[in-house]
């Protein structure tokens, strides 16, 4: 490729790309060399703008904290909204890059943008009444939730899954038949909301905060 048909690189065109290959092929498949492939550059060139693979994988968990919409508290922003909203976004990021799950759960995150969103989401439940240590934990058993059931949706967890090849007909305890049929009717859409519905009530029990 010539000079003039290069593209401009910096550290944010990198974990871009690196995540698009890692939606299409997994994350055990992203090399720096195929990174520099899709690049049209050689692979050794990255190494100016990432240390390593590493630090290249902890760009790429700072672009999808960057997809996740948060609303800061402020006039008219109600606590619980807020942290639906958060949730939810977190959710949608989830689904749409299947890597994230793995990502947000084993790395830290070290940008101050991506703690930064970490601390609005925070904020959200300490506005709602809990102090201290108490709304970090609320915060990380919400988010714990979004994470496993996100995980779930996308068949990580695949042992919770019931094998649709099993027919309910031929089963002789009505109770597996009735699990069978349920197992099949309710959309991972609606399984989140209501999870997310028993994630706000168990907090408001938990720490005894008014409904926002």
């Amino acid at each position: 490729m010539s000079t003039e048909e290069r593209p401009t690189l910096d550290r944010d065109r990198l974990a871009e790309t690196a995540l698009k290959l890692i939606d299409r092929d997994g994350l055990a498949a992203l090399s720096m060399r195929k990174l520099g492939a899709e690049l049209g550059v050689e692979a050794m060139s990255l190494y100016h703008y990432v240390k390593n693979k590493d630090d290249l994988l902890d760009s790429v968990l700072d672009c999808l904290y960057s997809e996740v919409d948060v609303l800061p508290q402020g006039p008219g922003v109600a606590w619980e909204p807020a942290i639906r909203h958060g949730l939810r976004s977190l959710h949608e990021v989830l689904l749409r890059h299947p890597a994230a799950v793995e990502l947000f759960s084993s790395r830290p995150a070290r940008s101050q943008a991506s703690i930064g969103k970490l601390f609005v989401s925070y904020q959200s439940f300490a506005a709602g009444g809990l102090e201290g240590l108490e709304a970090f934990q609320a915060f990380r058993f919400a988010v714990a939730y979004v994470l496993g059931h996100s995980a779930t949706e996308l068949g990580v967890l695949a042992q919770l899954k019931v094998d649709p090849s099993w027919s309910s007909s031929s089963m002789t305890d009505p109770a597996l038949q009735q699990f069978l049929e349920q197992s099949a009717k309710v959309p991972g859409s609606e399984m989140f909301e209501n999870g997310l519905d028993l994630v706000m009530s168990a907090l408001r029990s938990a720490y005894n905060v008014p409904q926002s």
